[in-house]
């Protein structure tokens, strides 16, 4: 299995300005997003009481163009009697056709202490079986878990595949002797290079089956344009 360099993306840190929200239930968020131009949240976490908030759907959305979905977000509330606070996002719900986000769920963190979360896992270069014998790349993992202490969760892994050839296989297992906080399970496979055969036979399997999901996706918009 020949070796793949791994690097670590350090984790930003951005500032997220909020107030206090008393808008709950579906009417009253729906005019907070569409006249207000805001969008809805809730922090929660180390034994203190979830806190619902509001920010500006402009600037949280700039926040997520940079990379904020996975930077650790300095929470600066709008009331004097708040301190700023430290989270990290737990979860992000977006409009379904829109695509914008609707409603965030921030969790409160301790630099200090020690997390267990999932790191995006990006995979860079185009493998020598792929470049130069026609195979195919087939990536199954796209996350991977690490736990370390806080102030030092990475905000990406990145690997590079430019080694791989056909045949070639790579799992986390393989990732363990330079990331020794990856707990993800070690048999996990990350990618695949696929013979070129092997490959298209795949490619064709798969297209029959969103040929099939496409005619019910478009039924299931009908139905729903009907309602």
């Amino acid at each position: 299995m020949p070796q793949v360099s791994l690097k670590l993306h350090a984790r930003a840190q951005v500032s997220l300005k909020v107030a206090s929200r008393s808008e709950y239930g579906k009417g009253p968020v729906g005019v907070l997003r569409r006249l207000d131009g805001q969008v809805p949240g809730v922090v929660y976490g180390h034994k203190q009481a979830p806190y619902s908030f509001k920010t500006s759907a402009r600037d949280f959305e700039q926040i997520l163009k940079k990379g904020g979905q996975n930077a650790t977000i300095l929470i600066e509330h709008e009331e004097d009697d708040k301190d700023s606070e430290l989270a990290l996002v737990r979860e992000i719900q977006y409009h379904k056709v829109r695509g914008n986000a609707m409603h965030m769920d921030l969790l409160r963190i301790d630099p200090t202490e020690t997390l267990r979360a999932n790191v995006p896992l990006i995979t860079v270069g185009v493998p020598e079986g792929v470049r130069n014998s026609g195979g195919a790349l087939q990536q199954t993992l796209t996350s991977i878990e690490v736990e370390c202490i806080v102030s030092e969760m990475p905000a990406a892994i990145e690997i590079d595949i430019t080694s791989l050839e056909v045949g070639d296989s790579l799992h986390v297992s393989d990732l363990m002797e330079q990331e020794a906080r990856i707990t993800t399970d070690p048999v996990r496979t990350i990618v695949n290079v696929l013979a070129p055969r092997l490959a298209t036979a795949e490619e064709e399997g798969e297209e029959g089956e969103e040929g099939e999901e496409g005619e019910e996706g478009e039924e299931g918009e009908a139905g729903e344009a009907q309602e």
